[in-house]
């Protein structure tokens, strides 16, 4: 595993959060083209620090390591769809109104921005934000009333009679059940704007499952289509499945060492948290099959949520 840490500054702020979201995004679309997928190959954590944009990545795989030579220069094309999705992701984080002086304004700061080369983090010294000269820049958050954001829920869930009947099984699915809302945390709010908020995964007599909320903007135009929506998680469950992404995790799984491979083996506590089983390697070598990852198909389900509204269906028909 390797750690690479890029940063980038600009004297506008909200701007600067805009371009975060805008490459981050890129990053994703990236390793998606190369069939590259979260918690599998790479993690992404982009953040906006009063000016400093901070780009991390963790990286699992030898191409995800190599790969990632090529990402301070990846090249960006700002269209007006890009510049919309960013900003819708960014009104629903934010709950806030967005302004701008006009988007060719923006496009040619956000240009300027991209122009600047990214510091590794290892080249640096200091950075005090408290003495980035703060200014509005052509893209900011307004004044105005509150928008508080909507709340948007995908489930991976798990036929309850058979989780009950195949504890054992438990840590493979939700092993699983991470690999594809960590993909699908990138591709809804590339597709739709959504903002990721948080996971949650439920383990009851009722529901055994993965959920991830989503918050969605408060703005006339931004219109949820459920049905779009799953087709979309759908989607990425068939990249997953044809690029090899869950039978290569497996192989993954069966690797596990606690003492050889730490930060690559799942997460002891907290998949006993989640599941009340204690696994260590023997366990994931004997339950990491292609069987297994056949027999769990049959039986999970993807349900996307928005107000009353609720739709979903079989991962496999």
């Amino acid at each position: 595993m390797k750690r690479l840490i890029l940063i980038k500054q600009s004297n506008s702020v909200d701007l600067a959060h805009l371009y975060e979201h805008i490459f981050c995004m890129r990053i994703e679309k990236f390793f998606s083209e190369k069939h590259l997928f979260p918690y599998l190959d790479y993690s992404l954590v982009g953040k906006t620090y009063r000016g400093v944009v901070y780009i991390d990545l963790e990286l699992y795989t030898e191409v995800a390591i190599t790969l990632a030579n090529e990402l301070s220069s990846l090249s960006i094309t700002f269209n007006e769809e890009t510049f919309t999705t960013a900003a819708t992701q960014l009104l629903a984080e934010e709950e806030e109104p967005l302004a701008s002086t006009g988007y060719e304004n923006v496009k040619q700061a956000l240009e300027e921005l991209q122009k600047r080369p990214w510091q590794n983090i290892d080249d640096i010294e200091f950075i005090d934000a408290k003495k980035i000269r703060k200014k509005t820049g052509s893209f900011y958050i307004a004044e105005g009333k509150a928008r508080p954001a909507r709340k948007l829920t995908t489930g991976i869930l798990l036929d309850v009679e058979f989780a009950a009947s195949r504890r054992e099984l438990l840590p493979l699915f939700r092993q699983f059940a991470w690999l594809l809302t960590s993909t699908l945390q990138g591709a809804l709010p590339e597709a739709y704007g959504y903002y990721s908020l948080k996971d949650l995964y439920k383990n009851t007599k009722k529901t055994v499952g993965l959920f991830n909320i989503f918050k969605v903007g408060d703005a006339d135009d931004i219109q949820v289509d459920l049905s779009d929506t799953l087709k979309t998680c759908l989607e990425v469950t068939r990249d997953l499945q044809q690029y090899g992404a869950f039978t290569d995790y497996m192989k993954e799984l069966r690797k596990t060492s606690y003492y050889n491979r730490p930060n690559l083996a799942p997460n002891l506590e907290k998949n006993y948290e989640d599941t009340l089983i204690f696994i260590g390697p023997k366990g994931w070598q004997k339950i990491a099959t292609n069987e297994n990852y056949e027999l769990l198909l049959k039986h999970m389900r993807i349900e996307v949520k928005f107000g009353r509204k609720k739709v979903s269906r079989a991962l496999v028909d």
